[in-house]
């Protein structure tokens, strides 16, 4: 609570309006009176700052404040909930995901998402834009015009890690999901509003669902493939011996990840930050490694495959990799064709550890962390490669009939779509990369229209189908009807 001041002799600062109905205060570190008025039922104070050094003008202010605060009081004396500052109730609603996330139930990922709509586009919209304060000034239309104004302006108020870029209509549309979450589970529930804003309807076109279109084997991934070979080498001749692991350490990410459909973060991991209140009340923030693969994680076995071609057996590694922590919250197992890849990379890591005088690796230490600090390289380092790489090879890669860039995800969609044209079931697909039936059928559906081509295409040239026994409605009196067995309309009379 804040200090209030004294004079010099000693008196608070602290004079009493109405018979005591209220008061106006001076604190120590405001150098202007304010109005102060005791809730008894909240046992906690409403206090407005009067905007003057001057008492006595402090004193009339207070008196009519008191009378226009009543408007917002309820018979108890206490404020109405409709008359609670949105910016208070958005903070409050945060706080209440934090709890969430750090018991639990909801990831760090969600609660970033959240915080990052509600305190930065929502806010700036409802408070500046629009101008409100109360969150009873929200009414039914109020979310209307989001869209546009995200669109159109609003992006220029906020910032994302590729700097101001205009969103598209699936991150307005991530907006509005948080918005009517926060009514639904926070806002209507206790009592703040019993309105239920319309949230504008957004389509959203298919070419922005394949924001991350699959990188063909021939000829994009075989360019992707030996760029980073070329890569790595040119890496050994770097000064900084760093550079060289950090090369190899992306490169199998992502001859890993495209062969595995693993997302990113179930590979790398991420440094999750918790909020945590102690006894006394005082908060601070912890830090923990989420997801990531550990050694141990990895299975690899020799199995004996056989090329269709000649029909020779060979010994080819295969791998199993154990999620432990997904998107879904459920673990699962990935058996993938990649034992090779993290053979070498072992060797190279025992190798290279060896080399600069690094502890051996353990079953518990991490596939792709930073060998220095045994922490996970950050996102932003993995997502800059790529695209300095995609920067490179701009010239080259060419997704088919997409207008989107290949991105790091576009690994995953990769598997997934040369999983569905190998012809494999869309269950085990499933179960392989922890998708939605829902986001599998559209791969499906398009990679199976493509395999029916032929099908699709077939057509019966110079010749006309005719119907031998169609009958000419426009011409009956060329029409031989015959003698007819069918009963007449007077015998169906006579029967009915």
């Amino acid at each position: 609570m804040p200090k209030i001041a004294v004079d010099a002799q000693e008196r608070k600062q602290q004079y009493k309006i109405l018979k005591g109905k209220a008061e106006v205060v001076l604190f120590t570190h405001r150098p202007t009176w304010h109005y102060r008025q005791y809730i008894p039922k909240e046992r906690r104070y409403v206090t407005r700052s009067l905007e003057t050094t001057d008492l006595d003008q402090a004193r009339e202010d207070a008196i009519e404040l008191f009378y226009a605060l009543q408007k917002e009081l309820d018979e108890s004396g206490v404020p109405a909930k409709s008359e609670v500052l949105i910016k208070d109730l958005l903070k409050q609603w945060v706080r209440e995901n934090e709890d969430k996330q750090r018991t639990g139930q909801i990831t760090s990922t969600t609660l970033r998402a959240k915080t990052g709509s509600l305190e930065g586009p929502i806010s700036i919209y409802l408070l500046k834009q629009l101008g409100l304060k109360t969150i009873g000034q929200i009414k039914k239309d109020t979310f209307l015009g989001y869209r546009t104004w995200r669109i159109t302006e609003g992006w220029k108020y906020t910032n994302s890690p590729w700097g101001k870029v205009v969103p598209k209509d699936s991150t307005v549309k991530r907006d509005l999901t948080h918005v009517k979450d926060w009514f639904a589970n926070f806002l209507i529930p206790k009592g703040y509003t019993t309105v239920v804003p319309t949230i504008e309807k957004i389509v959203i076109r298919q070419d922005q669902l394949d924001a991350n279109p699959p990188i063909p084997l021939e000829p994009d991934w075989r360019i992707i493939y030996t760029y980073l070979r070329r890569w790595v080498n040119d890496g050994i001749k770097h000064p900084n011996p760093r550079v060289h692991y950090w090369r190899e350490c992306f490169r199998h990410f992502v001859l890993i990840s495209y062969q595995s459909g693993t997302r990113p973060k179930e590979l790398v991991g991420e440094i999750e930050k918790i909020r945590t209140v102690d006894a006394d009340g005082k908060s601070a923030v912890e830090q923990k490694i989420r997801c990531g693969l550990q050694w141990q994680d990895v299975e690899v076995d020799m199995a004996t495959h056989v090329n269709e071609e000649s029909g020779k057996e060979f010994e080819y590694p295969e791998a199993t990799l154990y999620i432990r922590e997904s998107k879904t919250g459920l673990p699962r197992q990935v058996p993938c064709n990649v034992g090779k890849f993290f053979i070498r990379w072992r060797q190279f890591c025992n190798e290279y550890r060896h080399d600069e005088g690094l502890p051996p690796l353990k079953k518990t230490d991490y596939v792709f962390f930073n060998p220095y600090t045994n922490r996970p390289y950050s996102y932003t380092h993995f997502f800059r490669t790529w695209d300095d790489m995609r920067e490179v090879l701009k010239n080259k890669l060419s997704p088919i009939r997409s207008n989107q860039k290949y991105t790091i995800y576009s690994l995953r969609s990769s598997y997934i779509t040369n999983q569905i044209e190998e012809g494999k079931d869309v269950y085990l697909i499933k179960k392989l990369t922890g998708h939605s039936l829902e986001l599998l059928h559209r791969h499906y559906d398009r990679s199976d229209v493509l395999k029916r081509r032929a099908e699709a295409t077939a057509r019966t040239y110079s010749k006309t189908e005719r119907r031998p026994n169609a009958v000419d409605l426009e011409n009956l009196a060329s029409v031989n009807t015959g003698k007819s067995s069918a009963p007449t309309d007077d015998v169906l009379d006579a029967e009915n």
